[in-house]
């Protein structure tokens, strides 16, 4: 049995799959409509967010988009984050997420008011990360990615490779005695391999982790067809798809704008094979996918076990 807490959120086997409302702050982000151009903005999308069914806010402030240049300065990553983080946290019931692989961007917003790092490198570029939130008593979402350093050539599994690099994770956020109830994992859907230094270069070609037999859209579509194998580290799993570059390939799209039914499908698809949490941009229209899913995931269950 699966369960944790994230942000005060109980998340895991006995409760409702969370939805998580992403809201960017920085024009570079690979989809033009999540980001909010200001502090009104911001509030007012969180609140609506809210109200149709989020049970968190993530913040970004620089993009991580892989395959695009978006890296920023420390300076002007806080300088974007802090007067919108502290707001938001007084406007709204609903826990903050900051997704920053920085500490010291982390120790800003955690002092500002929000509650939980995502942390798209999984401790790979700053395991230092892992004591400020330990230092704060905060959640974090960790991402199973692999320095480039370390991926071998010809993966067979790319499974394997991620709980590997979840494994390595796990034991980083165990020496800083970070509390393991308060801690989730997430596959990390459309990101390739990690470049060690702090700032991370646009995907090399269409090859995950270096393995010409996975191209992108296909090590996606097996990490999302194979999410119960992750459940191996005992810890709730978030999943992040909403109009990522996979979709967009196996629905021949290239506009982000336009690929909300194919994004939707696929987070649906997560929850049947056992995402504990979605992370979209749109919770309104991913909270009925993910309502079905549910339902329909339960029924099965039920029927294998009367």
């Amino acid at each position: 049995m699966i369960e944790g807490e994230v942000g005060g959120i109980a998340m895991g086997d006995s409760y409702p799959v969370r939805i998580i409302g992403v809201i960017n702050l920085s024009k570079e982000s690979f989809y033009e409509g999540s980001v909010a151009k200001g502090l009104d903005e911001v509030l007012e999308r969180a609140r609506r967010f809210i109200s149709e069914g989020a049970d968190v806010i993530d913040i970004g402030g620089m993009s991580t988009a892989p395959y695009k240049e978006t890296w920023i300065t420390e300076e002007a990553e806080i300088n974007r984050l802090l007067p919108v983080v502290g707001e938001l946290a007084k406007a709204v019931k609903a826990p903050i997420s900051v997704d920053t692989y920085r500490p010291a961007v982390a120790e800003k917003v955690l002092n500002a008011g929000a509650m939980i790092i995502n942390d798209v490198s999984g401790l790979g570029v700053h395991p230092s990360l892992a004591k400020v939130v330990s230092d704060h008593g905060a959640s974090i979402i960790a991402c199973a990615r692999v320095l480039e350093s370390s991926k071998p050539i010809g993966i067979s599994d790319p499974v394997r490779l991620l709980n590997r690099s979840i494994d390595h994770t796990i034991r980083i956020l165990e020496r800083e005695n970070v509390n393991k109830r308060k801690v989730a994992i997430d596959p990390c859907i459309g990101f390739s391999s990690l470049s060690p230094s702090d700032e991370p270069h646009a995907s090399r070609g269409i090859y995950r982790q270096g393995s010409t037999i996975w191209p992108f859209w296909k090590w996606d579509s097996y990490i999302v067809a194979n999410l119960w194998k992750f459940r191996r580290s005992g810890l709730p799993i978030i999943v992040g798809v909403s109009r990522k570059s996979f979709i967009r390939r196996i629905c021949e799209v290239d506009d982000p704008e336009r690929v909300a039914f194919g994004s939707v499908a696929a987070e649906a698809i997560a929850v049947m094979n056992g995402a504990h949490a979605i992370r979209t941009h749109n919770p309104f229209e991913s909270r009925q996918a993910i309502r079905m899913a549910e339902s329909i995931r339960k029924e099965i269950h039920q029927g294998a076990n009367p």
